[in-house]
């Protein structure tokens, strides 16, 4: 099955972000596009998780101006001219499937924004198999974190906790 991109339900994300405020925020009273959390769907432990797509950001770059490399946490949707985003794993979440709504790039407006995100879904169905590998590599690191070298500790401490939201999914359910 190919990517395709998806919005999550303000309602589930209101109600994760009571119980653990890292969540990404959805931004619904000022947002403009759905950019926050447009991402994708990957199936983890049962779960439909979702990864956040993010806009680029200064941070996103090193200090001589090159797009950093791909981590534990994040993959840089990038080209070989530019970075048009990235894919936050230590953000994503495990989501009901009915609070996951499709998303119709058909239906977007601004022509400049439906480039990026265009780019962005090609990326993605092109690297499947990579992000399939970066979800279940951090999803298995997170819940087994006392295993990890230290290396990945730093990365770890701002994932968020899956088995957390795991419950607070399932809780959302009944």
């Amino acid at each position: 099955m190919s990517y395709k991109f998806v919005i999550i339900s303000d309602k589930y994300i209101n109600y994760l972000r009571k119980k653990e405020t890292r969540v990404m925020s959805n931004k619904n009273e000022s947002r403009i596009y759905h950019r926050k959390y447009l991402g994708i769907i990957e199936k983890l432990n049962g779960f439909n998780y979702f990864i956040p797509l993010s806009s680029p950001k200064s941070k996103d770059y090193t200090a001589n101006g090159k797009i950093k490399n791909d981590s534990l946490i994040t993959i840089y949707m990038k080209d070989s001219k530019r970075l048009y985003g990235t894919l936050r794993f230590n953000n994503m979440i495990p989501v009901p499937e009915t609070e996951i709504v499709n998303y119709d790039l058909n239906d977007e407006g601004d022509l400049k924004y439906k480039l990026i995100v265009f780019n962005e879904l090609y990326f993605v169905r092109q690297n499947k198999e990579k992000i399939e590998r970066t979800a279940k590599n951090l999803y298995e690191a997170k819940k087994n974190k006392n295993s990890q070298s230290t290396g990945q500790q730093p990365l770890l401490a701002i994932t968020l906790d899956f088995e957390k939201l795991e419950d607070y999914c399932t809780s959302f359910c009944k």
